[in-house]
């Protein structure tokens, strides 16, 4: 069970644009999990403008739902066993459209 800021320095609050640096820092982070056998998830992974916050906490928020898929993207191409986000609708759908 991972915060974010493992991944990107300040976690979901100061995350700049998504970089390489960023997606081997995930990756890294999964590979070694796997060699030990075990599952890795990351918390809370969510994006929206702050009017469109439905009581969610602010600290896990991209500030966007374009910057949030593109985590989500990212971490299931990299083989996150488990993404926790309040947006599991917007999840599920991105998820199923993607190419």
């Amino acid at each position: 069970n991972n915060p974010w800021r493992v991944v990107e320095k300040g976690g979901q609050g100061k995350a700049k644009d998504w970089t390489k640096e960023d997606m081997q820092r995930l990756r890294s982070l999964v590979d070694h999990a796997h060699a030990l056998g075990l599952w890795i998830r990351f918390y809370t992974l969510n994006g929206y403008e702050t009017a469109e916050s439905q009581g969610w906490d602010e600290d896990y928020n991209f500030g966007s739902n374009e910057r949030v898929s593109l985590r989500w993207r990212a971490a299931l191409e990299a083989g996150v066993d488990f993404v926790a986000t309040d947006q599991y609708e917007a999840f599920a759908s991105m998820k199923a459209a993607k190419p």
